[in-house]
C-alpha cells in the first residue's frame, strides 16, 4: 500500500493551487514581448545618439498633434483675439499665418528633440540641403519668400479687388506659395505669389476703396449737346453712391461713326465688385428715364448701303437648226 500511494504521488505530482496557462495567454504574452522588442528596437545612429522606433512614433505623434494645435491657434487668435483689437481682415491674416509658421517650426523642434536627433546633425547636410534648394526648389523657394514679403509690406490684402495679367478678382487668401482670387463669376484662380511682385498689379482698393468708373453714352446726331451735358451732369449729381471728390466730370469724347460719343468719369467706393455694377446699372437705367423725358435719342450704328449701276448683261439665245 505505501509502495502504491509513493508510485501514485510520483504519477500525480501535487499542484499549487494555480490554474494552467492557457494557449491564448501564451500566445499574447508572446506578442506583447515581440511589440515590446521592437518598440525598443534601435533603428540607426546619428553621432552618439541611438535612435529607437519608440522615438520616432512618439516624435511623429508630437508632430501631427503639433501641427493640429498650430492651425487651431493661429485661426483662433487671428478670428477672435485680434477683432478685439480693431485689427482689419488684412493684417490680421498676415499675422495668422505667420504666428503659424512659428509654431509649426518650434513643434518641428521639439519632435527633433523628442526623437533625440542632434540639431547639429543638420550643419553636415547644409550644404547638400543648400544644393538642393538652389537647383531643385527655385520656384517653391522664390514663392515663399514672395508670399512673405506680400504679408509683411501688405500691398494686396484679403478682401481687395486686384487686376493681374489681364485677370481681375477679389483677394481670398495669401498662402505661403500662392494667393487665391475669386474673379466676378465666382471662380477661384490660384496665382503663384511671385507673379504678383515680378508683374504689375493694379489694386482697386489701394490707397482706399474709391475708384473712377467711366460710363459711355451715344446720342444721335442733332442732338442738343449742351443739353445732354447738363442731363448726365444731373444723373451724377442725384446718385447718392456718387462721389463729390474727387471732382466727376462728363466729356465729349468723339464723332463717332453713329453718333456723338460722350463719357461719365466719376468716383464711387464699392464694396464689392457686384455693387459697383449695381451702381452703373443704377446710372445707366436714370440715363435713359431722362433722356426720354428731354427726347434724347440713343442711336443704333448705321450703314449706308449704296449700288453702282452696271450695263445690262446681253443675252443671246440660240435655236437648234430644223433639218
Amino acid at each position: 500500500m505505501i509502495q502504491d500511494t509513493a508510485q501514485q504521488t510520483t504519477e500525480n505530482p501535487p499542484t499549487s493551487g494555480l490554474p494552467e496557462a492557457s494557449p491564448a495567454i501564451d500566445l499574447l504574452a508572446n506578442a506583447y514581448n515581440h511589440a515590446s522588442d521592437i518598440w525598443h528596437m534601435d533603428l540607426f545612429k546619428l553621432q552618439d545618439t541611438t535612435i529607437s522606433v519608440s522615438q520616432i512614433v512618439i516624435a511623429l505623434l508630437t508632430l501631427i498633434v503639433g501641427i493640429i494645435l498650430a492651425k487651431f491657434i493661429s485661426k483662433r487668435v487671428a478670428k477672435a483675439f485680434l477683432p478685439r483689437f480693431k485689427v482689419e481682415p488684412g493684417p490680421a491674416s498676415a499675422i495668422q499665418t505667420v504666428l503659424f509658421y512659428i509654431l509649426l517650426t518650434a513643434v518641428a523642434v521639439l519632435s527633433l528633440q523628442i526623437a533625440g536627433v542632434p540639431l547639429t546633425v543638420f550643419t553636415i547636410f547644409g550644404g547638400a540641403v543648400a544644393i538642393g534648394v538652389g537647383f531643385g526648389s527655385q520656384n517653391l523657394v522664390n514663392n515663399f519668400i514672395s508670399g512673405l514679403i506680400l504679408l509683411l509690406e501688405r500691398p494686396i490684402q484679403v478682401g481687395d479687388f486686384v487686376e493681374v495679367s489681364g485677370f481681375s478678382g477679389v483677394v481670398l487668401k495669401i498662402g505661403a506659395r500662392a494667393t487665391h482670387l475669386q474673379d466676378y463669376k465666382g471662380a477661384t484662380s490660384v496665382i503663384p505669389n511671385s507673379i504678383l511682385l515680378e508683374n504689375r498689379v493694379g489694386n482697386f482698393f489701394l490707397p482706399d476703396r474709391s475708384m473712377r468708373v467711366i460710363i459711355p453714352v451715344g446720342v444721335a446726331y442733332g442732338s442738343d449737346v449742351q443739353l445732354v451735358k447738363k442731363t448726365l451732369e444731373s444723373v451724377l449729381e442725384d446718385h447718392v453712391r456718387v462721389l463729390e471728390h474727387p471732382e466727376n466730370r462728363v466729356l465729349f469724347m468723339n464723332f463717332g461713326d453713329s453718333s456723338l460719343d460722350f463719357e461719365l468719369h466719376f468716383w464711387i467706393m464699392p464694396r464689392n465688385l457686384l455693387d459697383r455694377r449695381q451702381i452703373e446699372s443704377d446710372l445707366r437705367f436714370r440715363i435713359d428715364e431722362l433722356f426720354r423725358e428731354h427726347n434724347i435719342t440713343i442711336p443704333f450704328p448705321q450703314r449706308d448701303i449704296n449700288f453702282k449701276p452696271s450695263p445690262p448683261i446681253q443675252v443671246m439665245s440660240h435655236s437648234p437648226s430644223q433639218d
